[in-house]
């Protein structure tokens, strides 16, 4: 955990640091919209809006992954159980003994 702040810290001190050096007001214009904003402002929400698209990308993969887990589980505890009914039974599966021959 005090890993994850002291990284937090870090990353908060280097946003600040990299807003201080690009406050300059540029103007940004985008299908009829236009409007003046800080470098800063506009490069820190672009790496928002990647981010955010990279994960809704990423998403139908994770929800078929998660699927096929819950599917593998239920899978597993079905055969769970068949394997403690077989052993209730007094079931082996060892190969038979030999009998001298």
């Amino acid at each position: 955990m005090p890993f994850l702040l002291i990284l937090a810290v870090v990353l908060a001190a280097l946003t600040a640091l990299f807003a201080i050096q690009n406050s300059g007001v540029i103007t940004v214009s985008f299908l009829g919209w236009e409007t003046d904003a800080s470098l800063a402002l506009i490069l820190i929400l672009t790496l928002g809006i990647g981010i955010l698209i990279g994960y809704l990308a990423g998403l139908p993969s994770s929800l078929r992954k998660a699927s096929q887990l819950r599917r593998v589980k239920r899978d597993l505890g079905a055969l769970q159980d068949v394997a403690a009914e077989l052993e209730e039974e007094d079931f082996s599966l060892a190969p038979p003994a030999e009998d001298g021959r």
